[in-house]
């Protein structure tokens, strides 16, 4: 083949490729524009005519230069592949938004066939991008589908193609490098987040699979990073970094710091002109509001979103938005508002034929019709309508409804036996109702954290006004409520207080209680408010208590387990931020020599120690050598064993000790011929201590 015509081939090919990356940015704009349709027909055609070079028409010197030379080996690029992962991508995405059946299979095997046209690429770091994205969605997808193990599975086997991109994709430099770089970008930093949000025993399983350190901030640094780069995937990467520091941090119970807060803010100003009137970033845009609790233009957004006209298509999205009204309105204890937008949202779903999602929507939209005040008679027949749609829900031949439609079902039982399917009771009615939504409100919809202070002291004076202090069951329930309330307006002290009310009837719980896990749920919100306070050991003695008395026939088995697990990881990352550890080998002593200076002052100088074993036994021991004078005893030495707990001591150098001294911590390991000791411990110390550690005999 002459030279001329393979210059020319690469010029057609190139050009070509540039078209086809073209489409893909086109393609990703479109669907986060609204435009599914026209997404998903675009990504389909390149999935069937991307770029690809037949054998064929290369001749034998140019096979041979393919192998030979990395440089021509981007003729063999295939992007059908790479088309094909968002053909199921935004397949699914359609699916779900216009409620179509069986998208999570038909995502899944869209996935599959992806996977297979990449598999057919040439030996590329492209190819191992969209292979890693393939199994990681799919992974994803069955998690969804309730099938975690073999998700999180799929997840780990993604690392097969994932792990080798940041040392090739980052910083590769051939052909197609803006979408290598960015699609890497936004893999890892993606698997960096979903690793770290899985259960402990599911995350120490792809963990080990992997040998994937997971780093949560190094996930959230990749994407900030790949969107500040404005490549292809910039926007998938706002997105993905936006959802986590408003939706994910919230529910884990952590705070937004005020520069995420003005980082969001920049990202909405950037994706605004680009993608105006995207469903993705303003359904986001909204919680940023009410995150500020400004509740009005939180609304005031969600209600243009609904006016737009592809939601007459798109009708899951619709009555998402719904639902998302219906809880800002709650936030803002308007209920007969949230109840008109909890009706209207079951009515979409049910028009649509869809049953998931209608019994709880009827249900929410029951209770606050019941709550509402100055409803009256057309309250309670509104609230019997509602209940009657929960009921043909329940009669329906459906056995894998979501939790939430569980619940529904649970409650209108509880509702039929304390008044029957014909009261007109309505105050009767109306603190049953009121302590159900409240748990539903603090625990699912986490709308608290959208109150002002004035709202969230009227949600509380609702909730203990309309209490029956009769009941312990009911008491521990409000504590409950309440004092998650509290965590999500900062307010520590208060609800702890809660807590201890709630617990204080632990003996008195009867079945109802033990079935819902009220106390295993103080018991946590006790670790995390303590935790909050600095008190580690309090925090993990606590969650330990909670994890104890989990058991998986509790209604928020799920969500208390999810919860203990990232507290708990929570707790390990400040033990390893501001501990210390020390290890004892078998046979030997280790010293803590603490050098304190001469004390200046006329009052006495406090100096701490804490410290916990990680297993077995050990003896511990200290005293003070000040200069000038004879030793003393400030502990004598004693055995503590694991189940103890930790260790606090406290000395005070006094202004007799002005010339200062030698504290020295002993930890003896010398009576264990076999097993070394481990002590991880923290020092609290005044200014120019300094610190030695010491292993004899």
């Amino acid at each position: 083949m002459s030279s001329l015509a393979n210059n020319n081939n690469n010029d057609l090919w190139e050009e070509q490729f540039y078209k086809d990356l073209d489409s893909i940015r086109e393609g990703t704009c479109l669907y986060l524009s609204n435009d599914f349709k026209a997404s998903e027909a675009l990504f389909r055609k390149g999935m069937l005519h991307g770029t690809v070079i037949e054998d064929e028409k290369l001749g034998e010197e140019e096979e041979v230069a393919v192998k030979k030379d990395n440089a021509t080996t981007t003729k063999r690029i295939d992007l059908r592949g790479a088309f094909g992962l968002q053909f199921a991508i935004v397949g699914l995405l359609r699916g779900v938004a216009s409620m179509e059946d069986d998208q999570l299979d038909e995502c899944l095997s869209r996935l599959w066939e992806a996977d297979a046209l990449a598999a057919q690429d040439t030996a590329w770091v492209g190819r191992k991008v969209v292979r890693g994205t393939c199994y990681l969605v799919a992974g994803i997808v069955e998690c969804l589908r309730k099938q975690p193990v073999q998700g999180v599975l799929h997840m780990a086997k993604s690392w097969m193609w994932l792990r080798s991109l940041k040392s090739e994709a980052l910083d590769y430099d051939g052909i197609g490098k803006e979408i290598v770089r960015s699609a890497a970008l936004l893999a890892l930093g993606g698997f960096a987040l979903i690793i770290s949000l899985l259960p402990d025993s599911l995350m120490t399983a792809a963990s080990w699979t992997t040998g994937f350190e997971v780093k949560r901030s190094a996930g959230l640094e990749m994407l900030a990073i790949c969107q500040k780069e404005g490549g292809i995937y910039a926007p998938i990467a706002a997105l993905g970094w936006v959802s986590f520091s408003i939706d994910t941090k919230a529910f884990l119970g952590e705070q937004q710091t005020g520069e995420e807060l003005k980082e969001c803010e920049r990202l909405f100003q950037w994706a605004a002109p680009q993608f105006p009137n995207s469903l993705f970033f303003s359904i986001l845009e909204a919680d940023l509001y009410a995150k500020k609790r400004d509740l009005a233009n939180a609304i005031a957004l969600v209600e243009r979103s609904i006016e737009l006209k592809c939601l007459d298509e798109l009708k899951a999205l619709k009555a998402m938005l719904l639902y998302k009204k219906a809880i800002y309105r709650l936030a803002g204890l308007d209920f007969k508002e949230a109840a008109l937008s909890f009706e209207a949202s079951q009515q979409i779903y049910k028009a649509a034929g869809r049953r998931s999602l209608g019994p709880s929507m009827a249900m929410g939209a029951a209770k606050c019709y019941l709550i509402a005040e100055g409803g009256g008679d057309e309250a309670v027949k509104s609230a019997k309508r509602m209940m009657q749609e929960v009921a043909t829900y329940k009669e329906m031949d459906k056995s894998n409804w979501v939790g939430t439609d569980r619940s529904a079902f649970q409650q209108y039982e509880e509702y039929v036996s304390r008044f029957g399917c014909d009261s007109s009771d309505k105050s009767g009615q109306t603190p049953w109702c009121l302590l159900k939504l409240a748990s539903g409100m603090t625990i699912v919809m986490r709308c608290t954290l959208w109150m002002s202070p004035d709202q969230a002291s009227n949600f509380e004076k609702l909730l203990v006004e309309n209490g029956n202090e009769n009941n312990p069951d009911d008491v521990a329930l409000t504590s409950m409520c309440i004092a998650l309330m509290c965590s999500h307006q900062d307010l520590t002290e208060a609800g702890l207080a809660h807590c201890k009310t709630g617990l204080s009837l632990s003996s008195e719980q009867g079945e109802k209680s033990e079935k819902f896990g009220t106390i295993p749920m103080l018991h946590y919100l006790v670790a995390h408010l303590t935790l909050t306070n600095g008190d580690l050991h309090i925090a993990e003695k606590e969650l330990s208590t909670a994890e104890q008395l989990t058991t998986k026939d509790m209604v928020i088995h799920h969500y208390l387990s999810f919860k203990t697990s990232q507290l708990r990881r929570r707790i390990k990352e400040v033990i390893e931020e501001t501990y210390e550890v020390l290890t004892i080998p078998a046979g030997k002593k280790a010293f803590l020599i603490i050098e304190l200076q001469h004390n200046s002052t006329s009052t006495t100088v406090p100096i701490g120690w804490d410290w916990f074993l990680q297993d077995r036994d050990i003896d511990f021991d200290a005293s003070f050598l000040p200069k000038n004078s004879y030793g003393r005893e400030i502990a004598p030495k004693t055995r503590h064993y694991v189940n103890n707990g930790p260790v606090e001591g406290t000395f005070d150098l006094s202004a007799e000790d002005k010339d200062g001294g030698i504290l020295q911590l002993t930890f003896s390991n010398s009576y264990s011929y076999i097993r070394g000791k481990v002590v991880t411990y923290k020092l609290s110390l005044p200014p120019k201590a300094i610190v030695s550690t010491k292993i004899s005999s």
